[in-house]
């Protein structure tokens, strides 16, 4: 019944997604080079990703982005990341928005194994590689694709976790982008059934093994992990993954970045991906690209930088400035 229900929830709030995406008639701008729905791995129909970068820089290797969506581990495809991918891409980046395998069909953390798959893939193809800049690659992740990339980002970092995973070569990763992020499954400590159900729905055949336990990235971080910027706000569900993780960074000495926004009721789980022409939307854009600005110039600030975020205040009248000023001289009389 728990699984069913899940699924259901989140396969409606995609096909939501998926109506308000066709409505807005989103068309790829003359100046973008796209090339859609080319098979990197064995699954010819889960396997694929979609390339984006600007035409005039059709001859030049480019700082590079690889998109994982998200979707609850059940639900989502790349096309909800389509939008994203291409404002990143005018950005000057090389945007690959890959496809993976849902938990349904057979659990996490196979989309971890398929962005590896991905990364062959990459090496051997010689017209897509001449793009890629291997020294400053990132990965971005929305949801259960914060998941997909924390898990990644912890693999390449720590090689006893990728001897556990039992994955070879692959590129170091330069610096993490997400939005909204799980950086593991919930536990449900106190509900052991509710527990159960849940891991069976995220893990699948994997549910139970020694390598759920890899999975769990709070719990393995370690002061290798990659410089992270990450979006989230008070009305997201999900928040105090990006809390507890903000935590562990500090402990650890990690470089991140946590925006969230403190306004605004629609401002919830994943709210950027999907109000990329709202003035949030376009505050993160600026975010990501000076973060990414600062990590190739080896310019990124040092440790944990929290932020709350209002973009929504309304202008102060003069009475309302008088009357702040009276306090804070009323307040230093004291």
């Amino acid at each position: 019944m728990i699984k069913k229900l899940y699924a259901k929830i989140f396969k409606l709030a995609d096909r939501n997604i998926v109506k308000k995406r066709l409505s807005s008639g989103l068309k790829t701008p003359s100046y973008l080079k796209e090339e859609l729905d080319i098979v990197y791995g064995g699954d010819s129909e889960r396997n694929r990703v979609d390339i984006y970068y600007l035409k005039k820089y059709s001859h030049k290797k480019l700082p590079t982005i690889i998109n994982i969506h998200g979707g609850g581990y059940v639900a989502g495809s790349k096309e909800n990341l389509s939008e994203y991918s291409m404002k990143l891409a005018e950005q000057g980046y090389f945007v690959l928005n890959m496809e993976y395998t849902l938990s349904e069909q057979e659990g996490f953390p196979k989309p971890v194994f398929e962005v590896f798959d991905l990364f062959q893939f990459l090496e051997k193809n010689k017209d897509i590689e001449e793009h890629i800049d291997y020294d400053h690659l990132f990965l971005a992740g929305d949801s259960a694709g914060g998941h997909i990339a924390s898990t990644v980002a912890n693999i390449q970092c720590n090689p006893s976790v990728k001897e556990r995973f039992r994955v070879s070569g692959g590129p170091k990763i330069s610096g993490l982008i997400l939005n909204s992020p799980v950086f593991g499954a919930f536990r449900f400590g106190n509900l052991p059934i509710i527990k159960r159900d849940f891991e069976e729905i995220v893990f699948g055949k994997y549910a139970g093994s020694k390598l759920q336990r890899y999975c769990q990235n709070l719990d393995i971080l370690t002061d290798k992990f990659p410089p992270t910027i990450i979006f989230s706000a008070n009305n997201d569900f999900i928040r105090i993954h990006d809390i507890i993780f903000c935590r562990k960074a500090e402990e650890l000495g990690l470089d991140v970045q946590s925006y969230n926004f403190v306004t605004g009721k629609h401002l919830g789980h994943d709210f950027i991906i999907y109000n990329l022409s709202e003035k949030e939307g376009l505050y993160a854009l600026e975010k990501i690209k000076a973060f990414i600005s600062d990590v190739i110039n080896d310019a990124l600030p040092k440790g944990v930088i929290k932020e709350n975020v209002n973009l929504r205040k309304k202008p102060k009248t003069n009475v309302e400035v008088v009357d702040e000023a009276r306090n804070d001289i009323e307040e230093n009389k004291k």
